[in-house]
């Protein structure tokens, strides 16, 4: 349940596997809780299977005993969560909002935890760091991106004790989406969301950062994500090699995952900016190319699908913006 309500939504597109709407533990002092006043308007589309898949993958990864937990349930119906689709409430760059996970929220059915969904805009290359933290549960956090199916970084205590905290570099510029989450089953109560916002990069400049690659004299913006095979997701963490060639570690910095390159052919034949890459790993990568010379020459993209073998990527075809 959310403070300051904007009843926004967001058509086209969200959230969530094997979520439906539910109430809490029947005995549970959490079931006394005042839910909130009146029905709220939720969207037509139906979700997708997004976050009770993620959640059970990141629990799926865990040491047995360190999962959280599953409660039963009593059957009631959310007022946020008018036939299975959440509401969305707006949040600001730096700013801080306060919010209570309550049984009106919509439920991930595969660990009985409650989520409530906020959104911001963000643009490619601002770093963002958004912070989740409460003193009446363990919390949980994801990112989702602006198509709304795709969990581009999770978190469960990364920001100390009990909180949240995902920092991460937009890989796209649109309406982003976090989810507020408990990490046990069945837990309530208030909690505070914070988000910070690093400055927009000016159309037309790369700033390098712990993610992202500025490559080919800066004009060329590199950055990557990853999935695992148990639903761990995040950015890839960036080291320059050279003006044009750039590195990726994932999971450890001297493990090395993707090394890439942009080079100038302009003086060639056909005159294009050419991009090569090559990968140690066989979890999902997506790699994601920007010309900054013009704000609207789309980006490339080269995804690595899951479970399987990085394909070598020569593309000299990949830009023909030269000079």
């Amino acid at each position: 349940m959310k403070s300051k309500r904007q009843n926004r939504l967001v058509p086209g597109v969200f959230l969530a596997a094997l979520v439906l709407c539910g109430a809490a533990l029947g005995g549970d002092p959490a079931a006394t809780q005042t839910p909130r006043a009146g029905p709220k308007t939720a969207g037509n589309v139906p979700l997708t299977p997004l976050l009770g898949v993620a959640k059970a993958r990141f629990l799926g990864s865990l040491p047995p005993g360190q999962e959280g937990g599953v409660r039963p349930l009593r059957t009631a119906q959310p007022q946020d969560c008018v036939n299975g689709n959440p509401s969305i409430d707006g949040i600001a760059c730096g700013s801080t909002t306060s919010g209570q996970l309550a049984i009106t929220d919509c439920l991930i059915s595969s660990d009985n935890s409650y989520y409530d969904v906020y959104s911001f805009d963000g643009t490619l290359g601002q770093q963002v760091t958004t912070t989740l933290s409460s003193s009446a549960f363990d919390t949980f956090l994801f990112l989702i991106d602006p198509s709304g199916s795709t969990t581009v970084a999770t978190d469960h205590d990364g920001g100390g004790g009990t909180t949240s905290q995902i920092v991460f570099t937009l890989t796209q510029t649109g309406t982003w989406f976090i989810v507020a989450n408990s990490w046990i089953g069945n837990q309530f109560g208030a909690y505070s969301l914070a988000l910070q916002c690093g400055a927009a990069p000016p159309p037309g400049a790369c700033t390098a950062n712990s993610t992202t690659l500025c490559l080919n004299n800066g004009r060329f913006r590199v950055q990557a994500t990853y999935t695992t095979p148990t639903g761990a997701t995040g950015p890839g963490m960036a080291v320059t090699q050279t003006s044009d060639t750039g590195l990726f570690w994932f999971f450890s910095s001297n493990n090395i995952e993707v090394i890439i390159k942009v080079v100038n052919a302009c003086t060639f034949t056909a005159p294009r900016y050419w991009v090569f890459a090559g990968g140690l790993t066989n979890v999902q990568v997506v790699l994601t190319v920007t010309d900054t010379s013009n704000g609207t020459i789309a980006p490339k993209i080269y995804t690595n699908p899951l479970n399987t073998a990085f394909a070598p990527i020569q593309d000299t075809n990949a830009f023909a913006t030269c000079p």
